[in-house]
């Protein structure tokens, strides 16, 4: 069964729910203003679960892209073309931006040269800290660019499987991620990620952590394109094991989050038309710009707000609520007539083909 139309909305839809939970926890809740304090900002804590969902996306949207990717190389042509561009464009408007305007110094190590020229690499700023031997700290631009290290090893771990077995890659990804999801689960439930050679391990490979989220996206795609009878029983089974793992390790409101997440990956999968209610453009949109939005946002946001909060009191909640909407707009005319005109220059530059601008990928 191949992806239609329909489902890519959906799937767009569902990083509209990320990225607007992510914007309130960063902008209402991490940065409220301790002068001019937000109401009810507490109510947006758990925004931050928007990362793991984007988690799930990738691990679904990924096992698409491989099966559509004939080379190695080919895969890595189209994850330059997909993140770098957007990348160094908010990077560099953060960089200068903060440079001109956050003369607090609320951000000082984002008017570094050397941290905007990490964020670039999407590698660890440890990793750069350790090259130097710690003389020299190293740090992201922007601190919400931690996810895309984890997306980076998940894109790299999966292909590397992929391209090793085609015909074999579900069996070994279930049987590999299950191997390293169940022993950092032993190791973390007996308190041995105490262990200091085991926690630089994790932070450093910090995939580990995070793949479980990784690997039910992709359990749910492959419960999307695997429409057997028998195929269903055994995905369902081990969605369901890992669903259960999470009463573990998680508290009720993290439970619940996360089983949103898991009801609509399978009303998607099995009923998409009792979604309608995601079906919205707009939602649509903002979902489509959320990997520019997730890179534009916070920093610059909180140094705007800082600068206008007073202005709203005592309705500070003003200020952030229209900084969100700002943003939203910008991205989404990024999205629309910037990003696809690079994205269609670059792949007629790498890839020499004709592509149009109607053209619609995951």
């Amino acid at each position: 069964m191949g992806i239609n139309t329909k489902r890519i909305d959906l799937l767009d839809s569902f990083r509209g729910l990320a990225i607007l939970g992510v914007l309130f926890t960063h902008l209402f809740y991490r940065w409220n203003d301790a002068t001019y304090p937000y109401l009810y900002a507490n109510l947006f804590h758990y925004g931050f679960k928007g990362v793991p969902f984007f988690f799930m996306i990738s691990g679904f949207v990924i096992c698409y892209t491989l099966e559509n990717t004939l080379t190695f190389v080919d895969f890595w042509k189209k994850r330059f073309i997909r993140l770098f561009p957007s990348m160094f464009i908010a990077s560099s408007l953060t960089f200068v931006f903060l440079l001109v305007f956050d003369q607090e110094k609320v951000f000082p190590n984002s008017h570094l040269f050397r941290n905007y020229l990490v964020s670039l690499t999407f590698l660890l700023p440890n990793i750069f800290d350790f090259i130097f031997s710690k003389k020299i700290h190293f740090s992201y631009i922007n601190s919400s660019y931690w996810s895309l290290w984890p997306e980076i090893q998940f894109y790299l771990y999966a292909s590397l499987i992929y391209f090793y077995n085609k015909s074999k890659f579900f069996n070994n990804f279930l049987v590999i991620s299950s191997f390293i999801i169940l022993v950092f689960g032993f190791i973390s439930y007996f308190d041995f990620d105490k262990n200091v050679i085991f926690e630089k391990t994790v932070n450093l490979f910090s995939l580990i952590k995070h793949l479980r989220f990784f690997f039910i996206g992709a359990l749910f795609y492959q419960l999307f394109s695997k429409m057997r009878k028998i195929r269903i029983r055994y995905l369902i089974a081990v969605l369901a094991i890992y669903y259960l793992t999470f009463w573990i390790s998680y508290n009720k409101v993290e439970i619940i989050s996360t089983s949103i997440m898991y009801i609509l990956f399978l009303i998607m999968v099995f009923a998409p038309n009792y979604l309608f209610f995601l079906n919205n453009k707009v939602l649509i949109k903002i979902g489509y710009s959320s990997y520019f939005l997730y890179l534009i946002h916070e920093y610059i946001g909180v140094v705007v707000i800082k600068k206008i909060v007073n202005l709203f009191y005592p309705y500070s909640f003003i200020a952030p609520l229209l900084m969100i909407i700002l943003f939203i707009i910008l991205s989404i005319k990024y999205s629309k007539y910037i990003e696809i005109k690079i994205t269609i220059f670059l792949r007629k530059l790498i890839f020499k083909i004709r592509l149009n601008e109607n053209s619609h990928t995951l």
